[in-house]
């Protein structure tokens, strides 16, 4: 099941980027030519239609036998079950159902997947898969079966086709050929998957697949058949489960699945959120009857049917079609989508194992197999519970408490509970519950039974139990009591009495009524439909059905998010807004990269699915090869282009079938880079309900040139608060307000009042006349000057124009004459009180203008509002400005605007294309180079989309010739400062062992904003000439590699590359200028200066060449008419005057050589003063230096190397006797000969060069100006030395013939030593030419001196010269001698040892100096800080002393104030008791 291929499909919102007419199954076929099993292709209609249902073509030759086989065969192969299952036999339904004719559906209206299949429910992706048909079930037609006439919306065997068209509702046929094709969603759209009809048995003959009571129905098998197949495409993390990932609710229907773990620290939020979408159980107002208590348990469930039927037609819709809902322009079908997304939950267990390695998830599997055997679930049997409800109240409403009489609410008696210890006062739980809907409740669930013959009390068990666990308590039974015919409702009942008193639910009635309500359910409905229909059996087989399928149970939320570990939420995707999609079959691990832009003023919600293809099995390959398969991974991180680090991750998933997790941005525009890694292919999907863009660069980067909506939104509040103000120009009371306003919209959050509001106002001034200039579109009039000094009171100058109607023409003529006079002190002062003078009176204008009511305010009202509605014109084009000139200002309060923070993610762009040609391999060339002028200061990014290998850009700065900084070569990004001469964009590359096909190459310029750099010329031109030029290192003292000198006749621009053969060595290439470097890069193996100028050096030698013409002419004229030389020099200076230019002189005038002198002189000077001193003569030179001596040369090339040395030599000894006069031509035709000879040879060793130690330079210039630029190799010491020569042999004649026998007498005379003298002599007289001969036999001389020394093995050279000689002459060594040398040596030891001596004395003195010193300083920091201490003591004792003495004056001042206190106390009880005493005389005495 595994293909080669690549296919690729983008889509987004309702259109998709592939060609209309194109079926999907087209595109992959492509790709899948080569594939034994091709990926399943796209839903298409029109390829159901045309299907062929017999085996035809596509079945497989039975073996033996020629003729083609009568049943279909799946081309794939058998469907791999679980592990679980042990597959026996394969049969069709001809062979195990013989008795019956099979039939894809029986029964239309109902179907049972339970009772027929507890043998197979062993295998967990068998209960998933039946768990999540019946969930699919009743999720589309549980409302539609309770109605008289039932309509469904959803049946499972509408994905089945066979024998019939692609219709609405059609209905597959058994087919004898056993072909069927079924539709199911995979990989982000709806697919064709063929199965056969071969179905799994085991060795007792039963099917393991699931099957309805019907038995002759197929549609169970096929379905699961086609699910198997999905679900094996997925690989599971680990070998414990049969399926990780893969959910059959998303290939059924297209939702997309979002996992959400229960972790403890996120359960509040999790509950809020069911709360949210789940429907929600709700009291009656009003107090029913006992008997009705269950129908307000069934209410809650219809707002959610009833949404699911209003949508159930785009739902069916989108279950049928194979049309993908995506909405980028969601402009007509707006109302067709609901208002809120459609969403489904369903909880899942992890099924841990014993052999589990991590102890936490030991206890988790412990504690959740305790709670979900009491609510009647088994942790073995793990299976998807549907959510169906919430509640967060009881199930009954608590009794009402009798009103209480009006007179007992007055002095109420609060109740005092006395009690020992402080009562902390009782916090209640709130009531928490979530029901489930699930077909394995109490299904297998053994129950605890406690041993007869146990020691222990009963009470003591019980309270055990109790207190271990909150298992249900058990009585005590004898051993032998039969619990075979256990009734499972008391057993639900039980568990559910026990799950409500975990629960805090007081009353058992409501227990046992909550866990009674399906069935009371089922059995009042069931009851009804027998009084309005008797007799109906199918109705009542229905019912029955039905009892099986809504087996519901309350649990509270905090025992649910102990049995299950994951929500699984389903997201129709029919009901977002807007819908993206992206998918690639690749067949490689490379990555790929999309991107996304979110702008929106609120909080955005965006639902990412994944869906990663990660193994597709064609190999056969076993379960341990699969699982080391790695998974699709998925990252989603902040993105700028403006940045080169990696921005802040946001999400990465995981997986290796389908995930999905919702993505939350805050407010503001966001650039997200998406980055997939996936095998084999992908699919991306993402739901949102407000607008973005989603796809490659170049579909997002034209979406980033507009203003962000924050940005929007705040340049139009700014721009509607001055077009209140002017509306409300006249009205004083208005316009304060309206003033206001605008100061509060100006303002950021938070600097309102500050330094930095005034800065603000400055800026928003001068934008704010930026506006008027842009509006008005001429030069602006005074009026329009004084609305605005009006509108702003800002009378500072910022480059305001305007017509002055004060000022004209008349007075501008009156000023000019004052341009050519200095004013006295009088006039300036009488200037300076006009000035004054008319700023007040201005100044007082523009006040009044303020005022409502006057003349003034009337005028500048009636132009503001003039203005205005030029504005509102374009309105949001003049707000948009109005801001982004404020932003252009860079004042310091910028940052402070909330959509400041969208500026990061705001581009402008601009793509340069040009065409490479095919290079072979190993070759450097240029790809694109050109100057861009970059109008202002500015962030500017680089990027470069090319399919050539090893390319690299690099930028230069034209003025300082500098490059920009550059990180694992690329251009970083940076700010790009405004120069004169622009930057230099420059990319070169080089090919590797293979050759590059032509292609093509892309420069992105990004900046954040406009206007961006433009060309220096009208278009791109890439066609380039190369100057090659090869040589041989051949090591020197100053480590040249090479130089040469370049002559241009015009302004060349050039790129110079350098390589050398060995690539670690450290090279310097420079370019001189009379010998001092302009520009020089160092690399390692290659260096590449960018780009060059050189400058014309020609029209200073060409004028040089007319003067040496003049001195030439004037000198060969005197020569000739023999003209005296010593004529006046009045007569020089008359004929000077005359011609003073030499272009002008008339070759037959006769001129001395003084007169021509001084022509030359004057010449010079008229072109220096013509020309100008900068432009000087330009010598310049390319250099190539070794570094750091990297490039040693081996033993086994020296010799190789030296005799290419000694041939250039030899050849420059060549040029010097082709120099001297030869007597014939004879021998110049002889040496013509032999240089091609040289150039053949030199032909023949080209193979031979690449082995030697060469560099190759590479000189680059657009292919128009080849013939302005001039190179040759430098040989300016070489022809300084052979002009000397030169004129040596023409001073001497016979010089160089002789120089040359005194060399060749000394090189014989060194190589045979020991010859005889006469011999020697005879050698050197043969050796002598005669003076007719010299010039003949020079160089035949030359060339057997070298072939004699490539012959003859030199002797060693005496190196007695170059020995240090101790003594006058030499002494044979004896012993007198050594020991004379030896007493020396002693000598000179022991005199080493004394000074050795006295230096360790030495320094051992100062060592012991540097102790003492040390411990001096030690004792007196000691003695400085004992001393300290003992001040301390002191100082804090007098204070001591003198707070005891405050203190004890403090408290004898209080003991004397008490004691007055008390006099004064007794004294006033003493007159109250005098006073007293009277008063009760008085009383006895009556």
């Amino acid at each position: 099941m595994a293909s080669k291929g690549s296919k690729k499909k983008e889509s987004g919102g309702h259109g998709s980027d592939s060609p209309k007419g194109t079926p999907a199954s087209s595109q992959l076929g492509a790709s899948n030519e080569k594939c034994r099993f091709p990926i399943w292709p796209e839903w298409n209609d029109a390829d159901i239609n045309a299907e062929k249902w017999d085996p035809g073509k596509p079945g497989k030759e039975k073996a033996g036998k020629g003729q083609i086989s009568q049943f279909f065969d799946d081309p794939e192969g058998k469907v791999e079950l679980p592990a679980s299952l042990k597959v026996h036999s394969w049969k069709r339904p001809q062979e195990f159902l013989t008795k019956q004719v099979p039939v894809v559906v029986q029964n239309e209206t109902s179907f049972d997947l339970v009772s027929a299949n507890e043998h197979i429910f062993c295998s967990e992706l068998m209960r998933w898969i039946v768990s999540e048909i019946y969930a699919v079930w009743r999720i589309y037609n549980e409302k539609s079966l309770t109605s008289e006439v039932p309509t469904l919306f959803w049946k499972p065997w509408e994905h089945i086709y066979a024998l019939c068209k692609a219709t609405k509702e059609h209905m597959p046929l058994y087919n004898k050929f056993g072909k069927y094709v079924l539709k199911l969603y995979w990989m982000g759209c709806w697919r064709k998957i063929i199965v056969d009809d071969t179905m799994p048995f085991n060795e007792e003959e039963n099917l393991l697949l699931p099957a309805t009571t019907c038995q002759n129905e197929l549609w169970p098998m096929l379905l699961s058949k086609a699910l198997i197949k999905v679900a094996n495409t997925s690989i599971p993390e680990t070998g414990k489960r049969e399926l990780e990932e893969f959910t059959v609710l998303h290939t059924l229907t297209g939702w997309i699945p979002e996992v959400i773990p229960l972790q403890s620290e996120y359960l509040g939020k999790v509950w809020d959120f069911l709360k949210e979408i789940v429907p929600e159980f709700k009291l009656p107002d009003e107090k029913t009857p006992e008997s009705d208590t269950t129908q307000p348990d069934t209410k809650p469930e219809e707002p959610k049917d009833s949404e699911l039927k209003n949508e159930v037609s785009s739902v069916k819709k989108q279950s049928v079609s194979s049309d993908k809902v995506e909405a980028t322009d969601n402009i007509g079908k707006e109302s067709s989508v609901p208002t809120q997304p459609e969403m489904v939950v369903y909880a899942g267990c992890v099924p841990l194992h014993v052999f589990e390695e991590d102890f936490f998830s030991l206890k988790q599997m412990s504690d959740s197999s305790e709670k979900m055997r009491q609510y009647g679930l088994s942790h073995i049997h793990s299976h998807p519970v549907l959510i169906t409800r919430t509640r967060s109240c009881p199930l009954e409403a608590p009794p009402q408490e009798p009103p209480v009489p009006g007179w007992k609410i007055f002095r109420q008696k609060k109740e005092v509970v006395l009690t020992s210890e402080p009562k902390e006062p009782e916090v209640k739980a709130p009531e928490e519950h979530v029901e489930i809907a699930s077909l394995f409740l109490n299904y297998k669930l053994n129950f605890i039974r406690i041993p007869t013959d146990t020691h222990f009390p009963r009470s003591t068990i019980t309270k055990g139990f109790h207190f271990v666990s909150r298992l249900t308590s058990v009585t005590e039974s004898d051993e032998n009591e039969s619990d075979n015919n256990v009734d499972m409702n008391q057993n639900a009942e039980d568990n559910s009495q026990e799950n409500q008193q975990n629960a805090e639910i007081p009353s058992k009635e409501e227990l046992h009524k909550t866990v009674s309500f399906a069935a009371k359910q089922v059995s009042e409905t069931a009851d009804t439909d027998m009084k309005n229909q008797t007799g109906d059996e199918s109705k009542e087989e229905t019912e029955s059905e039905k009892t099986s399928v809504s087996r519901e149970t309350w649990i509270s939320f905090e025992d649910f998010c102990v049995c299950f570990q994951n929500l699984y939420v389903f997201h129709n995707p029919d009901t977002y807004a807007y819908n993206y999609q992206k998918t690639d079959f690749k067949f490689t691990n490379d990555p790929v990269i999309y991107y996304l832009l979110v702008d929106s003023l609120m909080p955005t919600e965006i639902i990412v699915s994944f869906s990663a293809l990660v193994h597709w099995d064609d190999t056969g390959g076993t379960k341990q090869e699969c699982s080391s398969i790695s998974k699709g991974v998925l990252t989603v991180e902040h993105f700028s282009w403006k940045s080169v680090t990696p921005g802040e991750l946001v999400l990465k998933m995981h997986t290796s079938a389908t995930k999905a997790t919702v993505l939350n941005l805050p407010t503001g525009r966001h650039t997200l880079l998406f980055t997939v890694s996936s095998p084999i292919g992908h699919h991306i999907n993402l739901c949102t309900t407000v607008p973005c863009v989603f796809g490659e660069e170049d579909a997002v980067m034209p979406a980033l040139e507009k203003e962000s909506s924050r940005f929007t939104e705040q340049a139009t509040a700014i721009l509607k608060a001055v077009g209140n103000v002017i509306n409300n120009y006249s009205s004083e009371d208005e316009l304060s307000k309206a003033l206001k306003e605008l100061e509060l919209t100006l303002c950021p959050p938070g600097i309102h009042g500050t330094e930095m509001a005034e800065e603000l106002y400055k800026v928003f001034n001068i934008a704010f006349w930026y506006l008027i200039n842009y509006v008005i579109d001429k030069k602006t009039s005074y009026r329009y000057k004084l609305a605005f000094r009006s509108f702003t009171l800002d009378f500072e100058d910022f480059k305001i124009s305007g017509d002055d109607p004060v000022f004209s023409e008349t007075s501008e003529q009156n000023l000019s004459s004052w341009q050519d006079r200095t004013p006295t002190s009088e006039e300036q002062a009488a200037a300076l009180k006009i000035q004054a003078i008319w700023r007040g009176s201005y100044v007082r204008t523009v006040l009044k203008s303020r005022r409502p009511g006057t003349r003034e305010n009337a005028s500048v009202e009636e132009t503001l509002k003039t203005l205005w509605s030029l504005i509102e014109l374009n309105f949001e084009q003049c707000a948009v400005m109005l801001l982004r000139e404020m932003f252009k200002r860079n004042f310091k309060s910028i940052e402070k605007f909330p959509c400041y923070e969208d500026e990061w993610c705001k581009m402008s762009f601009a793509d340069y294309d040009v065409t490479c040609a095919d290079h072979p391999p190993h070759v450097w060339f240029l790809v694109f180079r050109e100057i861009f002028i970059v109008p202002e200061d500015m962030l500017i990014v680089t990027k470069v989309y090319t399919t050539i290998p090893s390319c690299r850009l690099r930028v230069v700065d034209n003025d300082t010739l500098e490059e920009m900084t550059h990180v694992f070569f690329e251009v970083v990004p940076q700010v790009y400062p405004k120069n004169e001469k622009g930057y230099t964009f420059m990319a070169e590359a080089h090919t590797d062992d293979q050759p590059v096909t032509a292609g093509k190459w892309k420069l992105r310029l990004m900046s954040s904003h406009s206007p961006l750099p433009f060309l220096s010329r009208e278009a791109v031109k890439n066609v380039y000439s190369t100057r090659l030029f090869k040589g041989h290192y051949i090591p020197n003292k100053e480590n040249i590699m090479f130089r040469y000198l370049v002559k241009v006749k015009a302004p060349h621009t050039v790129t110079v590359h350098v390589q050398t053969s060995k690539s670690d060595v450290f090279i310097k290439l420079q370019v001189l200028d009379n010998e001092e470097e302009i520009i020089s890069v160092a690399g390692k193996g290659h260096a590449v200066i960018p780009v060059f100028n050189f400058l014309s050096n020609e029209s200073p030698l060409s004028s040089h060449s007319k003067i040496s013409q003049i001195v030439q002419s004037s000198t060969k004229k005197e020569s000739e008419t023999g003209h005296s030389k010593k004529k006046s020099r009045d007569s020089i200076s008359k004929d000077r005057k005359t011609s003073s230019k030499p272009e002008l002189i008339q070759e037959g005038s006769p001129m001395s050589i003084d007169e021509s002198l001084e022509m030359i002189d004057e010449s010079l000077e008229n072109f220096q003063n013509s020309v100008g001193s900068p432009q000087q003569s330009h010598k310049y030179m390319i250099q190539a230096v070794v570094l750091y001596e990297s490039w040693p040369i081996p033993e086994d090339q020296s010799l190789s190397l030296q005799e290419l040395k000694e041939e250039e030599n030899d050849e420059i000894k060549g040029q010097e006797f082709a120099n001297i006069p030869r007597s014939t031509r004879k021998h110049r035709a002889s040496e013509k000969i032999e240089r091609e000879k040289s150039q053949r040879g030199s032909i023949e060793s080209q193979q031979s060069f690449l082995s030697k130690p060469h560099w190759t330079l590479r000189v680059v210039s657009e292919q128009k100006e080849v013939d302005v630029l001039e190179m040759k190799k430098d040989t300016q010491k070489a022809d300084e030395i052979r002009a000397m020569k030169q004129a040596w042999e023409s001073a001497e004649p016979g010089r160089a013939a002789k120089a040359f026998q005194e060399r060749m007498r000394f090189i014989n005379k060194c190589a045979v030593r020991d010859s005889e003298e006469s011999r020697a002599g005879a050698e050197t007289t043969s050796v002598t030419p005669s003076s007719g001969e010299k010039g003949m036999k020079a160089p035949q001389a030359a060339i057997d001196s070298r072939l004699q020394r490539q012959k003859k093995k030199w002797e060693l050279v005496d190196l007695s010269p170059y020995l240090r000689k101790t003594r006058s002459e030499s002494v044979l060594r004896n012993e007198s001698i050594i020991q004379e040398q030896q007493i020396r040596k002693e000598e000179k030891v022991n005199h080493f040892r004394e000074l050795q001596k006295l230096v360790l004395e030495q320094r051992e003195k100062e060592e012991n100096d540097r102790a003492l010193l040390k411990q001096n300083i030690l004792e007196m920091y000691e003695n400085l800080q004992a001393s300290l201490d003992e001040t301390r003591v002191r100082v804090h004792s007098i204070r001591e002393a003198y707070r005891n003495n405050l203190l004890e004056a403090e408290l004898r001042k209080q003991e004397e104030l008490a004691a007055q206190e008390a006099a004064l106390k007794a004294e006033k009880k003493k007159k109250s008791t005098d006073k007293a005493k009277p008063g009760k005389g008085l009383g006895k005495k009556k």
